[in-house]
Formats: C-alpha cells, sequence, structure tokens
C-alpha cells in the first residue's frame, strides 16, 4: 500500500505545495529599490500607495492618521471601552477622496447626539470601507498602473487540487488504519500536512501590477528601507535625514533644515509607517527626535508633539492598527458639536 501511497498521495501533495509556494512569490511582485527615499512621491495619496504595496487592510486607518498628521482632524482617545473621537479642525480643505473617507468612516445614517460605536456595526463599516479601497483600485486601473482585474485562477486551481487531494488522503488514511499498514499511516498524514499548507500558502486571488507602476512601488519600497532603519544610530549610519532633500513645513517655512522642521517630516511619514506595519518603531524614532529638540522654544515643541502623542494613544487605545477605524465614535467640530454626515462635513468647512 505505501507505493500507492507515495504515487497518489504525497507525490501530488508535494507538486501542489510548491506551485502553491510559487504562486505566492509570484504574487508578491516584490520590486527592489535602488535608494532610500525619504518622502512620498508629490502626486499621489495614502490611500493610492496603500493598494500599491498590498497594504489595503491598512489603507483606511493610514489615511485616517494621514488626516491628523495634517491637522486637518484630532484623534482624541477615551478608554478602551469608549470609542475614539475625531474631532474636525476649522479652516481646512479637504479633498474628494478624504471626504469620501470620512463619510464611509461614518455613514450616512449619522445622527446627532448618539454615540456610535462600531463593534456593534463592524459589517457595514467594513462594506463601506471596502467601497472606498475599491474605488481607489478602479482609479489605479484608470490610470494604467494596475490590471483592470485579479488574478484569481492559480489560486482557485491549486485550491480545488487541494480538497480533492484531503478526499484521496482520507480514503488511504481509512485504508492504511483497516490494514494497520503504518508506514502507509504515516506517509498519508505527512501527504494531508502538505496539502492542508498548500490551501494555507496559496494566494486566492492578487493584485496585477503593470510596468507603470513600478517606478512608484520602486519609490515606496525605498521609503519602507527608510522607515525601517528607525533607530537612530541606524539612520546616522545610512545617511542624515539631514541631508536629505526636506521641504519646507508650515512650522518653519524659512528654515527646513532645522530640528523641529525634520521632526514635522518624519511625522507626516507616519501614515506610512502604518502602511508598512513600522508605526510603533517610527513612533518611538519620534519620541527620540522629540528628546533632541531645544525644549526653549516650548510652543512649536508642543505643536510639534501633539500628533504624534494622539496617534500613540489612538493606537493604544483601539489595541492595534487594523482596529482603529473601528474604534472611532462621533464625529465633531472644533466645538464639540457632533457632525450630521457628509452634509454637515461641508457645513463646517464653509462656516
Amino acid at each position: 500500500m505505501l507505493p500507492a501511497v507515495i504515487v497518489l498521495a504525497v507525490v501530488p501533495a508535494l507538486v501542489i505545495l510548491v506551485l502553491g509556494i510559487v504562486a505566492r512569490a509570484v504574487a508578491a511582485q516584490r520590486v527592489t529599490a535602488l535608494v532610500v527615499q525619504y518622502a512620498p512621491e508629490r502626486d499621489t495619496t495614502v490611500l493610492r500607495d496603500a493598494l500599491l504595496v498590498d497594504a489595503d487592510r491598512r489603507a483606511a486607518s493610514a489615511a485616517l492618521i494621514d488626516l491628523a498628521v495634517k491637522r486637518k482632524v484630532r484623534l482624541i482617545a477615551g478608554s478602551r471601552r469608549e470609542p475614539i473621537g475625531v474631532e474636525m479642525a476649522p479652516n481646512v480643505v479637504l479633498t474628494a477622496d478624504e471626504l469620501t473617507l470620512l463619510e464611509a468612516l461614518f455613514g450616512p445614517e449619522h445622527t446627532p447626539g448618539r454615540v456610535r460605536r462600531f463593534s456593534s456595526d463592524r459589517r457595514a463599516l467594513a462594506a463601506r470601507l471596502r467601497t472606498v479601497v475599491q474605488h481607489t483600485e478602479h482609479a489605479l486601473a484608470r490610470d494604467g498602473l494596475i490590471a483592470p482585474r485579479r488574478m484569481t485562477w492559480p489560486g482557485t486551481t491549486l485550491t480545488i487540487l487541494a480538497y480533492l487531494g484531503m478526499l484521496v488522503e482520507a480514503l488511504f488514511i481509512v485504508f492504511a488504519l483497516i490494514d494497520g499498514d503504518w508506514p502507509a499511516l504515516i506517509a498519508t498524514v505527512v501527504a494531508l500536512g502538505a496539502t492542508i499548507a498548500t490551501i494555507l500558502v496559496t494566494p486566492a486571488s492578487w493584485r496585477r501590477y503593470l510596468p507603470a507602476a513600478r517606478p512608484k512601488r520602486e519609490h515606496l519600497e525605498g521609503l519602507r528601507r527608510y522607515l525601517a532603519l528607525a533607530e537612530a544610530e541606524r539612520l546616522r549610519v545610512l545617511q542624515s535625514p539631514s541631508g536629505a532633500e526636506l521641504r519646507p513645513t508650515d512650522a518653519a517655512p524659512e528654515e527646513p533644515h532645522d530640528p523641529l522642521s525634520r521632526f514635522h517630516l518624519h511625522e507626516r511619514l507616519l501614515p506610512y509607517a502604518v502602511l508598512f506595519g513600522l508605526e510603533r518603531e517610527w513612533i518611538a524614532k519620534l519620541k527620540l527626535e522629540h528628546a533632541a529638540l531645544d525644549r526653549t522654544n516650548l510652543d512649536p515643541l508642543a505643536d510639534a508633539v501633539d500628533v504624534t502623542v494622539e496617534v500613540a494613544t489612538a493606537l493604544d487605545a483601539a489595541g492595534s492598527v487594523l482596529e482603529l477605524t473601528a474604534a472611532v465614535g462621533d464625529l465633531v467640530d472644533s466645538g464639540g458639536a457632533v457632525v450630521d454626515g457628509i452634509g454637515g462635513i461641508f457645513e463646517v468647512f464653509s462656516s
């Protein structure tokens, strides 16, 4: 019986496992950055970049943190039992994508005076956020950066073969137990393990990036490399951020190379740290930079650290980045009044 098990169970199981690993490697579509990047490209958004690095699940949270970093909203965390408040700043301009995100988070049914605890509304919230991601995906397809349809046939084919293999293996296990053929039983269990591993490792589908997306994805990979070097000593070994091309900020438009300006520059990378799963390390990096700032300049220093503290507190209250958008409660204006739906958002910024 053992030869039959090897030919009909073990060999096929190992073959589809190898194919599953190959499919996963192909789906990753990895790129290599030749240089480290210190800022995202100018003609992009966090949502678009999230899809270019396959960080769909983190896209909404990163976009919300991006609004906080740009001082368009404030994240106000209570406790783990209370929702995270989002306060809109006065007299700022929201883009169409930002308005769409806020509408997705709070929903058109949002009513004044009611705290929305999304623990009971997670499905509706997830559906709205998926719609936002899909609209962004369609925009990338129109721009020729990704294929209109995802690649699905390898995952479907291998999954079907895996389930068929499990049926064969189940029969061999029964026969091996009846005959008391322990070598055949052990070989079948090994084959079953390989088959289960195939189901786990094979991606169901993946986004196909077109050649036009490669430069953008290489830029994002260079940014990921920079964010991964969050420790101050390693950053100095690579290249001091003061040697990078820095953009003027509102805090120090005339001197973009001073420490406070660099702090603001690095603070604006927080949404991208979220996309790459490096938010904790990058917040720690910002705290190191904050500690190194001139403490005699208290007013701008307080303004600089606000967002970092708010984001860190909100993440702690939510439990994780993936739970951040599900933990938000009311959307309020700068006076504390609850904003009612997208119409209320327009009213805030037109006043």
